[in-house]
């Protein structure tokens, strides 16, 4: 997988694969930490953990791409409002005995849900705004499975940026070195370039 998604034929086609891409790069941002370190609080201003971070961007697409499958109806959950919000505030903490591994193995589970989502999306299908969530307005208009995609990248972007702060200060780990050992990438390409271009100083990172 590379850093950055191919150039692919058509617009559904494209959002397949930046939303694969960024999804694998998110995993690449906590590969190697134990269960300790995903529950951990680096930042001691912030409550945030890897853990929940990198379950909650899985659980973004996953969500956000099957209401878009699910357009023009909304998902089908079966449960209640009150149901509805508590699995919310609970599926993405990490148990206190929960390793890695297991972590990983659900936010897999959940990349590949998101991905059987929009292959099955309707891209202009009206998307239902959510009325289990209170953070819409009730006058605001449907959206559609493309809005809805995109909502769900920006999403997964803005939270891996998160993932990004906290692993640097775990371990030092920064995002192009933890995604080129991750994925198996050659990096030398951009040593070569400074090599080839001695007037401009390489960076420090």
């Amino acid at each position: 997988m590379p850093f950055f998604p191919a150039t692919t034929g058509t617009e559904h086609e494209n959002l397949i694969e930046w939303t694969d891409v960024a999804l694998t790069n998110a995993r690449s941002i906590v590969a190697g930490l134990t269960g300790d370190q995903l529950r951990s609080h680096p930042i001691p201003s912030s409550e945030l953990t890897l853990g929940w971070l990198i379950l909650h961007i899985g659980e973004v697409a996953e969500g956000w791409l099957g209401r878009a499958a699910a357009a023009p109806e909304a998902p089908n959950t079966g449960q209640s409002l009150a149901e509805a919000f508590e699995y919310a505030e609970t599926v993405n903490q990490v148990a206190p005995d929960a390793t890695a591994e297991e972590v990983l193995a659900e936010f897999d589970r959940r990349h590949a849900a998101a991905l059987e989502h929009l292959r099955a999306a309707d891209l202009d299908a009206e998307v239902p705004v959510p009325t289990e969530m209170p953070w819409f307005p009730t006058d605001l208009p449907p959206f559609n499975g493309r809005w809805a995609t995109l909502h769900a990248l920006g999403e997964i972007e803005r939270h891996s940026g998160h993932a990004d702060i906290l692993r640097e200060a775990i371990d030092g780990g920064t995002l192009y070195d933890l995604i080129a050992r991750d994925q198996g990438i050659d990096m030398s390409y951009i040593g070569e370039w400074f090599a080839a271009h001695p007037e401009v100083p390489a960076p420090q990172w």
